[in-house]
């Protein structure tokens, strides 16, 4: 009998302090009023839609630039040319002007060459939306290209099948 009490006991106890420990939940509005919170979302839908306009009236510009970049590019006819090239990009990536940043990605996503996906991938994190857009197109199509495996020249030992 005296440890059905003591177990009634503590079972009071244990309510007792569960009720008491519990923090009353947190009210997510004061008032149903949502004015202010519509009228500063309005704001700032105003504020980006000038942006976007502003892109977009700039973007017929890029985008000749980027035709002009087509066709004056020349592709590397050997290895010393190509590293030149490489180093060229590189260098113009690491200057502080974002339209010499976005001509070395243009140029790089012209090449189409696999070696200019690092700096396109760096492209892809740079400050300036123009060059992240313009290593965002450059890169896509590389995207789901896969390597040609290699092709084994010499043939496999007599006992492959043991091996397996």
């Amino acid at each position: 009998m005296t440890q059905l009490l003591a177990g009634g006991a503590a079972l009071v106890l244990m309510a007792v302090l569960w009720g008491l420990g519990r923090r009353p939940g947190k009210v997510l509005l004061r008032s149903t009023d949502a004015a202010s919170v519509a009228a500063i979302n309005r704001a700032q839908l105003g504020v980006v839609e000038t942006v976007l306009i502003q892109e977009n009236d700039a973007s017929p510009v890029e985008s000749a630039s980027a035709e002009v970049a087509a066709d004056q590019f020349r592709p590397p006819s050997g290895v010393s040319e190509r590293i030149a090239l490489e180093r060229h990009l590189r260098q113009a990536m690491q200057q502080g002007d974002p339209l010499l940043r976005l001509d070395a990605i243009v140029e790089a996503g012209v090449w189409g060459h696999r070696n200019a996906l690092p700096l396109l991938r760096r492209g892809l994190r740079d400050a300036d939306s123009r060059v992240v857009e313009a290593a965002a197109a450059a890169i896509a199509r590389h995207r789901g290209a896969m390597r040609v495996p290699a092709v084994q020249v010499a043939r496999p030992p007599r006992n492959v099948a043991r091996m397996r």
